[in-house]
């Protein structure tokens, strides 16, 4: 009898134990030693099912290592942080802490703009503070995405950094000016851009053309935006290159300094073609080193 109680008693325990929490924000320190190469899935940075992000980090990590936002595409309504997987490993293989953001994306509320900035910075902010417990520098950032990420990652680096923490910024055929999309393109974007952005363009009023603007990078970048890297595919239907050049023109007469990299016989993305993600991430890693 006593040996049934003490053998009852030990599972109760381990059975309690099992259920409790896992302290996210506080876990146990790391092991001493080397760190090594791993990535944590589906962080919560948030109540919503969509606010998670995956951490990439780096073997041999310090906290010198600096942190790489990355931001998926998607017309800000569809998409998802593995789709751009391939991102956060070659960035944490040269020598990165990568946050692969999700969002919440497109709803029916008048501000789904606000609403994905407002979780980029909650899911920016998460991540710095867990930079003491996974060892990388939880003082500065670097911020890229593709296509509506793209679109997402400017905007933030533009209207966001007071700061000043982000220090440098990219582009992989994100939308700068979504003003000249609809404009140009009506049928096209107006069933991705009216519900992202709560309103039509046409017909066309004062509100509706600076709603338009506010949200385009092309307008709200001025003289203090970090220095900034666009890539396009010259044949991308999806996101004209035009958005990109001209975003690079606009920051050039405000004297941010920048770089552009086109792809030829390339569309809207690259991820299938090795040579060019490579070169991707290759010319990622020297921006952002180039601007500490």
């Amino acid at each position: 009898m006593r040996i049934y109680l003490f053998t009852l008693s030990i599972l109760s325990i381990l059975s309690l134990t099992g259920c409790q929490p896992t302290d996210i924000i506080n876990p146990p320190p790391p092991p001493a030693g080397p760190l090594r190469d791993t990535t944590i899935t589906n962080i919560s940075y948030g109540a919503n099912a969509s606010q998670k992000f995956d951490l990439g980090l780096p073997a041999g990590r310090t906290a010198t290592t600096p942190l790489v936002v990355v931001v998926h595409g998607g017309g800000w309504s569809t998409g998802d942080k593995n789709e751009l997987t391939w991102l956060l490993n070659g960035l944490k293989q040269r020598g990165y802490a990568v946050a692969n953001i999700n969002y919440r994306l497109t709803l029916n509320q008048p501000d789904n703009y606000k609403m994905q900035l407002d979780d980029l910075d909650s899911a920016v902010q998460y991540t710095l503070r867990l930079s003491t417990v996974h060892t990388f520098n939880g003082q500065k950032l670097y911020i890229v995405g593709h296509s509506a990420g793209g679109h997402l990652s400017l905007s933030y680096a533009y209207t966001r950094n007071a700061s000043g923490k982000v220090k440098a910024a990219g582009s992989m055929a994100g939308p700068t000016d979504l003003f000249a999309m609809s404009y140009y393109n009506f049928n096209i974007y107006n069933s991705i851009l009216e519900p992202f952005l709560g309103v039509p363009l046409f017909p066309s009023t004062p509100a509706a053309t600076q709603r338009y603007q506010d949200c385009s990078p092309r307008y709200t970048a001025t003289a203090a935006a970090p220095p900034t890297i666009f890539f396009h595919g010259e044949l991308d239907i999806v996101v004209t290159p035009d958005q990109s050049s001209g975003m690079y023109t606009k920051l050039g007469t405000l004297g941010v300094e920048r770089r552009i990299i086109t792809y030829p016989f390339t569309f809207h993305d690259w991820w299938t073609d090795g040579t060019k993600t490579a070169n991707t991430m290759d010319e990622l890693k020297t921006w952002f080193t180039n601007h500490p």
